[in-house]
């Protein structure tokens, strides 16, 4: 079935990639959703449905209860689409990035909110592969630590070692207890999702061995022609230092091309934000939230 006319709305499905793909890389996002491989693997969270309007693409997420709609990808009159949108349904954008939710300022129709819970950390890229400074000396003495304590090996992904990929991720959510975590029960299919697909979806996975066996993995793309976004990040959170050595290995064996990384939101969980601050972020990629003022 072909991608229908707005405001007709069908789930999304595998099928779409291509016609995303090539939308996104004539309009390259900065937020870290806006790509399908995020999508589509956390469609049990954003249970995301489709439409075209003229040129522009549409995502809806949760359709049925609330319509919250991504800003639309497309070249045109972004600002006089969404107004559309936002007169003749009821519905609001969620993750809107700065730069669109400037065009609506100065307007009092609108109520636009700050969503710091979701807004994306933005890195350099050389900062986390070379921990330059005083500042990165406790990440500098982790990873001194953990090549002290193991032998390891870094191994870059393919489809070969997905069903290794799985058999970690399982050992990890028995640590964390997924099962009984809705927000890391999700994840863990999302991450599934990701490295079924992982070719297909062009990203880029890596993981450290260590005795033969994967215990930390990561797994990113390219977001941007300058960023790439790490959807995951993995460790065995009982080997100290290994999340560090992970992120530090990956960075420099697969994402030295990129000036910048984004390493996502951190879902106003106070030790995600701990973690994500200590890298110091050159940049917080602010998004919004925008709905009309008197919904």
């Amino acid at each position: 079935m072909s991608i229908p006319q707005y405001p007709d709305f069908r789930p999304l499905e595998i099928k779409d990639l291509s016609v995303i793909t090539e939308a996104l890389k004539a309009n390259p996002p900065v937020i870290s959703e806006l790509t399908f491989a995020n999508i589509y693997s956390w469609k049990e969270l954003y249970k995301p449905q489709i439409s075209f309007w003229e040129d522009f693409i549409i995502f809806c997420s949760d359709c049925v209860m609330e319509r919250k709609l991504f800003v639309p990808i497309g070249t045109g009159d972004i600002k006089a689409l969404m107004e559309q949108l936002l007169k003749a349904t009821k519905c609001f954008f969620f993750r809107v990035p700065e730069t669109v939710k400037s065009l609506f300022e100065n307007s009092p129709s609108y109520r636009i909110e700050f969503d710091v819970d979701n807004s994306d950390y933005l890195f350099r890229t050389s900062d986390l592969i070379e921990l330059p400074g005083k500042k990165y000396d406790g990440k500098r003495n982790l990873i001194k630590k953990f090549k002290t304590f193991f032998n390891y090996e870094y191994v870059k992904l393919n489809s070969s070692h997905v069903e290794e990929c799985f058999q970690f991720e399982e050992e990890w959510c028995s640590i964390k207890h997924c099962d009984s975590v809705e927000g890391l029960f999700k994840e863990r299919r999302a991450i599934r999702e990701m490295l079924a697909h992982c070719a297909e979806f062009d990203l880029i996975a890596g993981a450290i061995r260590v005795e033969e066996k994967i215990c930390a993995l990561a797994v990113a793309q390219r977001l941007n022609p300058n960023t790439l976004v790490l959807h995951a990040l993995k460790a065995n959170p009982t080997m100290a230092g290994l999340y560090q050595v992970i992120c530090n290995e990956f960075l420099a064996k697969e994402a030295r091309e990129y000036e910048f990384v984004n390493m996502e939101q951190d879902l106003g969980v106070e030790g995600l934000r701990k973690s994500k601050l200590s890298y110091h972020p050159v940049e917080m990629i602010k998004k919004y939230t925008i709905s009309l003022a008197d919904n």
